[in-house]
């Protein structure tokens, strides 16, 4: 892991070390900016790319948790309003890994959380506003991954669910291919894989694997999934 040290700031961000603000770093988080980038350890930089925090931004990284960057930025809270005071969340519990293959954007209101001993890798992709991606297991995004506003990706029920004598798998990696689509107030919930190119429409409930290059969505209509069910707090 390289670590960077004042004497290697870009000429930019020796431009804000001395108070020299610019247009970008009125919209940063600066003293964030530079301990992030320059003195974490947390943070492994295999490349050029950087963590930039926005206003109201909030990075909670726990014992053990690493997140991995290459050569493009991870822009977290992008977007915010001037006077809004909505806070960006992105938190690694103990021992959790973000393999950032690639830069995102992570607009105002939105949340990433990785739980403990779980893993997000990456690609490129954004996030609009109040959108929500958990990992307890592993989540998989791909290249060009468009998450629109309100969406929410999980990979586990977070709680046992019991029926029939039997106790549902906790836990399932979620795959999202290359350049998909996810609209406004979709779930995609644990197990489930998407194929390249796909649509999910919004306030789609995706609880199976969606093939490549279609567009789904769900039916108005409610259904019994199972019978004789029983959930419990874990």
């Amino acid at each position: 892991m390289k670590r960077y040290f004042p004497n290697e700031f870009t000429k930019q961000e020796k431009r804000w070390k001395n108070k020299k603000k610019d247009s970008e770093s009125k919209k940063i988080r600066l003293f964030s900016y530079i301990y992030l980038n320059h003195f974490c350890s947390r943070i492994e930089r295999n490349g050029k790319g950087r963590i930039i925090p926005y206003k109201n931004a909030v990075i909670d990284l726990e014992k053990g948790s690493q997140i991995r960057i290459e050569d493009e930025n991870i822009c977290i809270g992008v977007n915010k309003l001037k006077k809004s005071k909505t806070e960006t969340y992105v938190r690694l519990r103990e021992n959790a890994v973000w393999d950032a293959k690639k830069g995102c954007e992570i607009s105002y209101g939105s949340t990433i959380e990785i739980l403990k001993n779980a893993e997000l890798e990456s690609k490129y992709f954004t996030m609009n506003n109040f959108s929500t991606l958990v990992s307890a297991k592993k989540i998989i995004l791909g290249e060009d991954v468009m998450i629109a506003r309100n969406a929410v990706v999980f990979d586990s029920d977070f709680h046992v669910i019991e029926y029939d004598e039997n106790q549902a798998e906790y836990s399932e990696t979620v795959s999202i291919g290359d350049h998909v689509w996810i609209g406004a107030n979709a779930i995609i919930l644990k197990g489930v894989i998407v194929g390249n190119g796909s649509i999910i429409a919004a306030n789609t409930v995706v609880t199976k694997n969606v093939e490549q290059g279609v567009m789904v969505g769900n039916e108005k209509k409610l259904c019994v999934l199972k019978e004789n069910v029983r959930w419990r707090r874990a």
